[in-house]
């Protein structure tokens, strides 16, 4: 079928979306055959453990990701953190091309969000690898430092995890403190942001790549403290709300802090305004148009 349409589009790009791991070798035939057939290719690189897999892979599978890096004419990283390292390793430098929110998602920030309580927030998936029994504990070491606060979070689990997130309010007595929302439309998530501060996101998830959730959240001026894992560092732009261990004391002596020297309006204010500039619709959709132009040239 590739290539039949290879054969009938003569100059049209082919864009492979590479999850490298068990798939680079398939990927690597991919753009072995285009070139064969002298198509361009676009190779976009998905989830956030290419520098891990390349890191602990055999000698032949490092020539493998080597070249599905080097080889194809446009390469789109998700993350800022693969530019980097593709050009610390051969001084090449690839396309910026990560998630993005829809232009009309976009909506005026409004930084007058009444305290207390203090509202952390959490959506997406809710299971051990995105650490939530730990954004429990967040909250309970917020509240334990004197701050009234409450927790919601939104998105399905499974039985047996929602049991054990269960016992754990219960054990730390913030019964009244947490909603478990289960699986709720986008609409009814986004009221609770617009009232929220803080997003929390500790995941420990070994193919966490782009979060939307956390994009989303920053969009509605909720302020992140988030894990380094993936590319959430790079999408916040601060250091100051990346937290380095999964201590719930770290994360939650971070949000004490942040509430202590009245800064949460400063930086809402400041994440609202990263997401207008670097992650719309507009903005990356421009950049992908100018690289897959010149492929035409």
């Amino acid at each position: 079928m590739l290539i039949c349409q290879m054969l009938k589009h003569l100059d049209a790009p082919v864009h492979i979306v590479g999850f490298y791991r068990g798939t680079a070798y398939y990927e690597w035939l991919l753009l072995m055959i285009c070139r064969l057939f002298r198509h361009k290719t676009i190779y976009e690189l998905r989830n956030g453990s290419m520098i891990d897999s390349y890191d602990k892979g055999g000698c032949f599978y490092r020539t493998v990701l080597k070249g599905m890096l080097l080889k194809p004419d446009v390469v789109l990283c998700q993350g800022q953190e693969y530019i980097d390292f593709i050009k610390k390793n051969w001084k090449v430098t690839r396309s910026y091309y990560p998630n993005f929110l829809m232009d009309e998602f976009i909506q005026p920030l409004n930084v007058s969000r009444p305290k207390p309580p203090i509202r952390l927030v959490y959506f997406g998936r809710v299971m051990p690898a995105k650490n939530v029994k730990l954004i429990i504990e967040i909250l309970f070491e917020v509240i334990k430092d004197g701050y009234e606060a409450r927790l919601d979070v939104f998105g399905g689990y499974d039985e047996a995890y929602g049991e054990e997130l269960k016992r754990a309010i219960n054990n730390y007595g913030i019964d009244d403190k947490v909603c478990l929302h289960g699986r709720q439309s986008f609409s009814v998530i986004a009221d609770s942001l617009r009232t929220a501060h803080y997003f929390i996101f500790p995941s420990q998830e070994k193919q966490e790549g782009h979060s939307n959730s956390l994009t989303e959240a920053m969009g509605y001026g909720v302020v992140p403290v988030v894990s380094r894992v993936g590319f959430n560092a790079s999408i916040c732009g601060n250091e100051e709300l990346v937290i380095d261990d999964y201590s719930a004391v770290s994360y939650a002596k971070k949000i004490v802090e942040i509430e202590s020297s009245n800064r949460w309006e400063q930086l809402s204010e400041q994440v609202y305004k990263r997401i207008r500039e670097h992650f719309t619709e507009g903005i990356v959709g421009r950049e992908l148009i100018n690289k897959v132009e010149k492929l035409y040239s």
